[in-house]
This record gives structure tokens, sequence and C-alpha cells, in this order.
């Protein structure tokens, strides 16, 4: 909503930029790279420019934490027409949005979900 067009200094983690590779793959974010900075990983993330704030800035839900993960079967997974919103699970085959877990018949944790 402050209308930036990218973040740095974010801490590199493999489960950070897996999540950053679903946002630009579903066209949430334009892109992101892995910088060097002095022996350390971080990340640099580009925004998309904010035309409009109601339809342009996803919300994000987070729903497993730590002290409590929540769990889905493939089964209870939505899938919407149109890729408006997704939902982040990880599965034994790394994270996929909900839809991709659904046509492989995959649920786990549900981490988050994006719309």
């Amino acid at each position: 909503m402050a209308r930036k067009t990218n973040l740095s200094g974010i801490t590199y983690s493999k489960f950070k930029t897996n999540v950053l590779d679903l946002l630009k793959r579903y066209n949430f974010v334009k892109d992101f790279e892995i910088v060097d900075k002095n022996g350390k990983k971080e990340i640099k993330v580009l925004l998309k420019p904010v035309e409009n704030p109601v339809n342009d800035i996803p919300e994000i839900k987070f729903f497993s934490k730590p002290s409590r993960p929540r769990y889905v079967s493939y089964k209870d997974l939505h899938v919407v027409a149109g890729w408006k919103w997704i939902w982040i699970i990880s599965t034994n085959q790394w994270l996929m949005a909900s839809h991709e877990a659904k046509a492989k018949k995959l649920g786990w944790e549900l981490i988050a979900e994006i719309y």
C-alpha cells in the first residue's frame, strides 16, 4: 500500500525462495533474486506496480505455525477458476498451489491462503 517497487534485505532461506517462486508463477510478485552481501545471502523482491489497490494488493492469511500445524486432505482443497487466489500447501514433493496438490491427490500442511 506504500507503493514500494522492491523489498531488499530479506534473510535467505530455501523455504522463502520456494514461496517466492510460487508467488512469481501466479503473478503475485514480479520477480526476485538472491544477492550475496558480505558472505551472507539475501533476497531482493521486485513487486508488481500497484495501479488499483483494491485489486492489486493481495491479502495473505497464514494458517500453520510451528506450534500448531494445520493439515488438510486433498479432498478438502478448493480450486477456483481464474487463479484469483491460491492456497500454499507443503507436501512431500515440496510447496505447491492447491490446484496442483488436488490434481496429484496430495495433501499435507496448509501454509497460507493468498487472495
